[in-house]
């Protein structure tokens, strides 16, 4: 071999070892933050909203007129709880974790009188709603959210997702994903 190629070998070594090195640092790294990702518990996610003040919403009545004496019409509000911790679940009755929540949040509500309980069934009808209320036992308050809108301004981004509002008005928690009676025995604390 000549000296020239011989010389060409022997520069591009440690050049080869240097390019591999940083390659294996850049592999590393994008692995690394895959895998930390990867552990992300996506209904732990904080809301936005957490501290904030709930938005108000209009949403027409599934069930449970006998709850709100003061409710003239076939729509209830927000502001009809105020003064009340309020547990807001949203919901479907095609959505397969909101079954097995259902019953959870219906036994919460009977063991907390002093706690308003409602679920806003979302991307549903009145009928569909009205016969999974009544296949799971639900007797709280439950409203459809006919145009979107309650869903949107809570930034909800599937079902179930339940907030925990206090007696202000004012958003505590969100919880994404189904509930059950010792999540929400624990949440129910965050309200003072």
């Amino acid at each position: 071999m000549s000296e020239e190629v011989l010389e060409v070998r022997r520069n591009g070594k440690p050049r080869h070892r240097m390019i591999s090195l940083i390659l294996v640092g850049i592999v590393t790294v994008i692995i690394g933050v895959l895998w930390r990702g990867l552990g992300i518990n996506q209904s732990q996610i904080p809301s936005a909203q957490i501290n904030k003040p709930a938005h108000d919403f209009s949403v027409k009545f599934v069930q449970g007129q006998q709850w709100l004496n003061n409710t003239p019409n076939d729509h209830f509000k927000l502001a009809d709880f105020r003064g009340k911790p309020l547990i807001l679940n949203f919901w479907a009755s095609w959505c397969a974790s909101c079954r097995d929540e259902a019953r959870d949040i219906e036994k919460f509500w009977k063991a907390h009188p002093e706690v308003a309980v409602v679920g806003i069934a979302i991307q549903d009808t009145l009928e569909n709603a009205q016969q999974f209320a009544q296949a799971y036992g639900k007797t709280y308050i439950l409203g459809l959210d006919e145009d979107g809108m309650a869903g949107i301004d809570y930034g909800v981004t599937g079902v179930p997702e339940t907030f925990v509002i206090d007696r202000n008005g004012t958003i505590v928690h969100r919880e994404a994903g189904p509930v059950n009676v010792a999540m929400l025995e624990k949440l129910i604390k965050l309200v003072p």
